[in-house]
């Protein structure tokens, strides 16, 4: 037998952390069958995997090279402490065999929907998890110059890759926040060439690096397999251009795509070799299949949406421990309405929904207020048995071309605060997502305003709280809170500090005197008043005396926690 090399082969490994086992390509190991303490069989398959070389030049560009042959790994998350055993087979042959220890972690577990209150997440250990963040998608590309000439540039880019994400998770994790997506689609990400199912193992690579960056910060991840639209040339973002392996035919339409067999077979082939190095790895908390599914130029929406209940069952099962969703374009139209509607299916664990402020949507309150739109976005599409998420957000110029001209003069996050904040008070799961990751939050430097939402939240068993809508807004303020058995979340709003009157009408903001909330409102709260500041105002102490909470006075937005 062919000894492997184990990555942690001569000393125990935590709960929850990652076996990873290496064999010769001449092994031809298939799968590695684990025995676990309890004596449950796991079985992992195995997969090529090209070891890499990362290099930054003085620009911080990133080059990545391999670094060694390829060769076998297979990969498995332990989870309850004791002795594995395991052996890699060919067929029913042993290529190899071994046992290493688990010892036990404070590591709390794959993402769950809670069984006690679905409308939340929940982890292994039990622990509450918010999912606080936004999208993550891919990073910036520069183009690179042509010769020395100024102003000329080739097609060719580059990244800072690697790097970029190290310090996007690193400031996320400072500031409390927890959760990404990112596309796997991505041009920096994707894998699959012109030929169908033909796999870029140094792109494997890339996506290697970038998921341990992410292990290391404690950012999980929700991992978008497709986004492409259409095989037709014009939408270069959207556009998929792809050959049979065998034919050298391409599809004829999406919709041929979408219902052929032989494509469908070759689509899994590429899903499989994401799930063999990532399936049921916790720092994933969720698969999702599809960008805005409905937004692609199938003939009618029914295929796309039986579509993704086909892919639902035949994907969740081979992943348990995570989850797999599907995502919709923007709730913005009437046409809208059925998508949304028909993505209540059982099979689907969570809902997600996409909103963003556009002047040029179809439906008036995507014009406006943010606020608005959130609240209306998330009671639309929340159920009392599945968690949602505000999982896309922010502003667009009219009709998504591009990031809002305002974005610009958004110094303080204006926008950010009210698609991040809102939608977790109107029942959401956690914050609103925010898309422009890097022209609006990152150019803006607006991580820090994670962690006045990350410090209300901290602590509290979300899914043990029973939590009831409060809606005690008024004329100039938006007060909406959660109500719960030990805990009372509000949030307070300046409706004059909204984007169109501080950003682009450049008005003062006024300030809101204090205000007076009755405990017969607010229910039986007697323990301590904590109040936050999202935009880092200094405030004064809230009193409760008197049968009554009196918040201090502010001029943008207050969070107050009551025990």
């Amino acid at each position: 037998m062919t000894n492997p090399s184990i990555a942690s082969r001569n000393e125990p490994i935590s709960a929850f952390s990652r076996w990873v086992g290496q064999f010769p390509l001449s092994s031809e190991v298939e799968r590695v069958e684990f025995t676990c303490p309890d004596g449950g069989i796991e079985i992992r398959p195995a997969f090529r995997h090209q070891p890499a070389s990362f290099a930054y030049d003085v620009h911080g560009y990133e080059t990545v090279t391999p670094s060694g042959e390829v060769a076998l790994q297979a990969r498995f998350t332990p989870e309850r402490p004791g002795r594995y055993h395991y052996r890699a087979l060919c067929g029913q042959t042993a290529i190899a065999e071994g046992s290493f220890d688990c010892a036990p972690s404070h590591h709390p577990g794959f993402v769950q929907v809670s069984r006690r209150d679905p409308r939340y997440f929940a982890c292994s250990d039990g622990s509450s998890f918010c999912p606080i963040g936004l999208n993550l998608v891919g990073p910036s590309a520069y183009r690179l110059p042509q010769g020395g000439q100024h102003f000329i540039t080739k097609n060719e880019t580059a990244t800072l890759g690697v790097n970029e994400y190290r310090r996007w998770f690193r400031l996320m994790a400072e500031n409390g926040g927890n959760f990404t997506r990112l596309w796997l689609s991505h041009g920096y990400f994707n894998i699959e060439g012109k030929i169908a199912a033909d796999l870029d193992l140094l792109a494997l690579a890339r996506l290697d690096a970038v998921v341990e960056a992410a292990r290391e910060y404690g950012v999980r991840l929700k991992l978008c397999f497709e986004h492409f639209r259409t095989f037709e040339p014009g939408a270069s973002w959207a556009l998929k251009v792809l050959q049979h392996p065998r034919s050298g035919e391409s599809p004829k339409d999406m919709d041929a795509w979408f219902t052929s067999p032989d494509w469908r077979e070759l689509w899994l082939q590429k899903i499989g070799a994401y799930l063999a190095r990532y399936g049921n790895d916790p720092i994933v908390m969720a698969w999702e299949l599809w960008n805005e599914i409905n937004a692609c130029l199938t003939s009618r929406w029914e295929i796309g949406r039986d579509w993704t209940r086909d892919m639902l069952r035949h994907i969740q099962p081979l992943v348990p421990k995570q989850l797999v969703v599907n995502s919709l374009g923007s709730f913005d139209a009437p046409e809208s309405l059925t998508p949304y509607r028909d993505f209540c299916m059982d099979e689907m664990p969570f809902q997600q929904v996409h909103r963003y402020l556009d002047q040029g949507a179809p439906w008036e309150i995507c014009h406006g207020d943010p606020v608005a739109f959130s609240l209306d976005a998330i009671q639309r599409t929340r159920r009392p048995d599945k968690p949602v998420i505000l999982a896309e957000t922010g502003a667009v110029n009219d009709c998504h071309t591009g990031p809002f001209r305002y974005y610009r003069m958004d110094n303080r996050g204006v926008i950010f605060h009210d698609t991040t904040y809102p939608a977790f008070f109107a029942g959401a799961a956690g914050t609103g997502q925010a898309w422009f990751w890097a022209e609006y939050v990152d150019f803006k430097n607006l991580w820090g305003s994670f962690k006045p939402f990350a410090d209300l939240v901290a602590g509290i068993q979300l899914d043990a709280e029973n939590f009831q809508l409060l809606d005690l807004s008024c004329e100039n303020t938006w007060i909406l809170g959660l109500k719960g058995n030990q805990h009372l979340l509000l949030w307070l709003r300046n409706k004059a500090d909204r984007w169109d009157h501080v950003l682009r009408d450049e008005l003062e903001t006024p300030l809101i005197e204090p205000i007076k909330l009755p405990l017969a409102a607010l229910g039986e709260y007697a323990g301590s008043v904590q109040v936050l500041s999202p935009f880092q105002e200094p405030l004064g102490k809230a009193v409760l005396a008197d049968r009554q909470l009196t918040l201090p006075a502010f001029r943008y937005a207050l969070l107050v926690r009551m025990e």
